[in-house]
């Protein structure tokens, strides 16, 4: 095996760990724990400079087929939040659309076969009590991630999409969902008010 084809196989392996480690909502040292290795080679396998051995690799399967079913907690969060948005317009007779969306050029990390994913989607601002709540909460964890779930096309809603995203397609979703729920968010920002913004 060509050292190309070992680095991409690492790179494959990588992100599934890394879309586990999101789905299961586990810190590092629980995945590593689950599939039987140590936490520093974890972070090897991470940065590409080790793989993991046949038996983790099986463990790895395993795991991914016990919470293939799960939703992460996240993803949980929002649908409760904003679930019913679609029928509450739907009964007032009002369409959202073109109020409250954006539209964003999406670019996906490399490796790993996947089903054909969109190369631009429309971001929608959740209902006004929705946005009230996840700024209430916002300004007390300051997740980003929540506020960028409540906003991606309901098909895409979950942190698997998420981490399939490149680093400066996740800042520019953040950044776009922010703007939708927060309208003033890089005003606040400035001011110290909000805190931190999304650097993903």
């Amino acid at each position: 095996m060509s050292a190309q084809e070992k680095k991409s196989k690492g790179d494959i392996v990588a992100n599934r760990l890394r879309r586990y480690q999101v789905s299961a909502g586990l810190p590092w040292r629980r995945v590593a724990e689950r599939l039987g290795v140590s936490l520093s080679m974890i972070m090897m396998v991470l940065r590409g400079d080790r793989n993991l051995s046949a038996r983790a690799l099986f463990r790895l399967e395993e795991a991914e087929q016990e919470i293939g079913g799960q939703r992460s907690s996240a993803e949980q969060f929002v649908e409760a939040l904003i679930g019913g948005r679609g029928i509450v317009d739907e009964v007032l007779g009002r369409s959202r659309r073109g109020q409250g969306t954006a539209d964003i050029a999406v670019d996906y990390v490399e490796g790993g076969a996947r089903p054909k994913l969109p190369v631009a989607i429309s971001l929608q601002a959740p209902s006004e009590e929705a946005c009230r709540r996840l700024r209430s909460l916002f300004a007390e964890t300051l997740d980003t991630r929540l506020i960028a779930l409540a906003c991606l096309p309901e098909q895409l809603r979950t942190d698997d999409y998420l981490a399939l995203l490149t680093a400066e397609t996740r800042a520019r979703v953040t950044n776009a969902a922010l703007g939708l729920v927060i309208p003033d968010w890089r005003t606040l920002a400035l001011r110290g008010a909000v805190g931190p913004t999304a650097k993903e």
